[in-house]
């Protein structure tokens, strides 16, 4: 992690350094935020860009609407951060602008929670639209599922608490999530499961009244009552944990991909559950639980988010 004060006193001079030699050359023969040769070395270097307050100097992934980049501030001294910046395509959609900064005033509002990233700034500065966050180093749930296929049922169950403490502080803040899947999560360096990505998140009575023209959200994931265009609330979110949950488990989806066709027909009426052979394998406090959280109708599921947790608590203690 490069010095904040140093890199923007240096650019600051119309100037960057190699990350490879360590020769400074100037600024106005180089694109920012590309891979170019060094003059001196011929090594192929990332060319960062300062942004506002942020010194961007290294990539650190994207899709979609935006890139994602590793940066460093004298705004927040000694600290990693992220930074998302627009595509070039991107930043002339007003569209695309909206939800990157509709989405950071959103999860600016949960700051102060350990099992949530949320954003510390956000803004247009040096023609570029951006987020500013900080740096979660750790493994994504998704890649951890794929590397180990099932994962241990303390862990799972760890899991399964953190990511109800950070539902719990999104919904007293008058939110609800509604994105949760294992792309949106990240197992940090100290074992603290952190929730990314707020692009669905919208007010508790938003989403409780919610008439979208076009369904959002992972179809393995989301409650059936989104499909139905009703409306949602805490146990909407108790069904997706438990939809990861039993992924994170068993090291596959609940439904299969016909069954998944059948939901998206929004024929959830007539779709058969065989609950009991899902639950085949996991044990019975784990499958008892996980039943009652994957409920087809709203009202016949947990309700508030301090039941499952207390369970949750519960099979822990179980399992030492």
């Amino acid at each position: 992690m490069p010095d904040a004060q140093a890199a923007i006193k240096l650019w600051n001079k119309g100037m960057v350094r190699c990350s490879s030699c360590n020769k400074t050359m100037q600024l106005q023969n180089l694109q920012p935020l590309q891979l170019m040769p060094c003059s001196n070395c011929q090594d192929m270097f990332f060319v960062p860009k300062k942004i506002g307050d942020y010194f961007l100097y290294e990539p650190s992934g994207g899709g979609g609407m935006g890139s994602v980049y590793k940066a460093v501030s004298e705004k927040f001294s000694g600290e990693l951060l992220a930074i998302k910046v627009l595509t070039r395509a991107a930043r002339e959609n007003p569209a695309d602008i909206h939800a990157l900064l509709n989405e950071a005033r959103v999860s600016s509002f949960f700051v102060n929670c350990d099992f949530i990233a949320a954003c510390l700034d956000s803004g247009y500065e040096d023609d570029e639209y951006f987020a500013a966050m900080p740096y979660i180093s750790g493994e994504r749930l998704d890649k951890r599922i794929d590397r180990l296929q099932q994962l241990p049922e303390k862990e799972v169950m760890t899991i399964g608490l953190h990511l109800l403490a950070a539902e719990q502080h999104i919904f007293h803040m008058g939110y609800l999530y509604r994105d949760l899947k294992p792309e949106n999560i990240i197992i940090n360096q100290y074992g603290y499961t952190v929730l990314l990505d707020f692009g669905l998140c919208i007010p508790r009575q938003e989403a409780k009244n919610c008439e979208e023209e076009f369904i959002s959200g992972s179809p393995y994931y989301l409650p059936p009552e989104r499909l139905l265009g009703q409306g949602e609330n805490a146990s909407s979110e108790i069904y997706s944990l438990g939809m990861l949950m039993y992924h994170a488990l068993t090291g596959r989806t609940y439904f299969d991909a016909d069954e998944i066709q059948a939901l998206a027909r929004r024929h959830i009426s007539g779709l058969r559950l065989n609950r009991a052979a899902k639950m085949q394998g996991l044990r019975s406090s784990i499958a008892i639980l996980l039943d009652v959280m994957l409920r087809q109708e709203p009202n016949e599921r947990p309700q508030d988010f301090d039941y499952v947790a207390d369970s949750l608590k519960a099979i822990i203690q179980e399992i030492d």
